[in-house]
């Protein structure tokens, strides 16, 4: 499965990296908003994990919703830092299909990933 992770911190990249090389999926590491939307127009991943906080004009949801507007079915998992109450629901709003807080719960990540592998395979 191909994977895009948009994410601007390097330790982060580095425990997706090892979760992607685990599972044996390939990994697309973008760090920010416009170069994953620049990304998408040409390219289809399996999956998208965005960070909702990222530098530059566009954070994650807004690249979520820029997705959606076009139409794509993308399935996108959200990640923050900034977990707060009603942070997931923002997330599911922008048109997310998952979420999670940071620090990433590796397990229930590995899970979320085998639940849109499987819808993948189909």
């Amino acid at each position: 499965m191909h994977i895009l992770y948009v994410e601007d911190n390097a330790p982060n990249l580095r425990l997706i990296e090892r979760v992607a090389r685990m599972g044996a999926h390939r990994l697309t590491a973008l760090m920010d908003g416009q170069a994953a939307l620049d990304f998408l127009a040409t390219q289809e991943p399996d999956l998208m994990i965005v960070d909702v906080q990222l530098r530059g004009d566009l954070d994650g949801l807004t690249v979520v919703r820029r997705l959606r507007e076009q139409g794509s079915t993308l399935p996108v998992i959200a990640v923050t830092a900034y977990a707060m109450s009603g942070d997931r629901d923002r997330c599911m709003a922008a048109g997310c299909d998952a979420y999670l807080p940071k620090p990433i719960p590796i397990p229930e990540l590995v899970e979320l990933i085998k639940l849109f592998e499987s819808r993948v395979q189909k």
